[in-house]
């Protein structure tokens, strides 16, 4: 490809001319399994900014809900790591079993006195039916692609449509619902009054979750994906062509 081979413009010749000053270089492709990977180099980050639920003062973390995010892994990743920690106990107080992440990655807790969290997406379940019908096209999609659900799938839904699409789940079929960003058994969206805003889905929408659900790092649910450990990926987009 264009892209493993390089070549591609990256800055043109100010003289208007239109010929290329910068090119792409050429990557490295190495091959696994019988399947070409193009290389690419990491970025290393000087430093990294975490937020906890609490931590206490060897650093050990323990973050709250589908708050854990990516977090564990930005604090593995930088040079130097500054972690900014609601509550923040004596060294002993938490048990081994309940850190997230040790505090061997972490070189700074900063209390944060002031933790107003914000919603960017509140959804809520309404009691209203009606509020809740969707009609038209969008709703002939999400009936369809609803009957792509088969009993005991795990399944990951993108955002927008796809979300919507766990409303039309035939009779007598139940799934598990993943989000990117860190849980496995979402549940329907909470009651007017009850959202918590560490408790969201991929597009940071309020969610609940069921009985049996569990929240993990963004990094744990990208291998459940690459690891083939889901039945269904369902992608919205906002045009297709007839050959997908």
């Amino acid at each position: 490809t264009i892209y493993s081979d390089g070549g591609i413009p990256i800055k043109y010749k100010d003289d208007g001319s239109g010929d290329v000053e910068i090119e792409s270089p050429p990557r490295i492709v190495q091959e696994f399994n019988g399947h070409s990977y193009v290389m690419e180099e990491a970025y290393y980050a000087d430093v990294a900014l975490v937020k906890a639920k609490k931590a206490d003062t060897r650093g050990n973390l323990i973050f709250h809900g589908t708050a854990r995010n990516a977090n564990p892994d930005a604090a593995m990743s930088g040079k130097i790591c500054i972690v900014e920690a609601e509550e923040i106990v004596e060294a002993g107080d938490l048990d081994p079993d309940e850190v997230h992440l040790s505090g061997v990655y972490v070189d700074r807790v900063i209390h944060a006195a002031d933790n107003e969290k914000r919603i960017e997406r509140l959804k809520e379940t309404s009691d209203d039916a009606s509020e809740q019908v969707i009609t038209g096209g969008r709703a002939r999609i999400m009936r369809r692609a609803a009957k792509e659900f088969k009993d005991g799938m795990y399944v990951n839904l993108g955002i927008g449509m796809p979300t919507l699409a766990s409303n039309y789940i035939p009779e007598g079929v139940k799934i598990e619902l993943q989000a990117e960003n860190g849980m496995m058994g979402i549940g329907p969206y909470p009651r007017k009054g009850q959202a918590d805003p560490d408790w969201i889905n991929a597009g940071k929408e309020t969610i609940t979750y069921v009985e049996g659900a569990s929240a993990f790092s963004s990094s744990d649910s990208f291998n459940m994906i690459r690891g083939g450990h889901l039945d269904l990926t369902m992608l919205g987009a906002l045009q297709c062509s007839a050959n997908g």
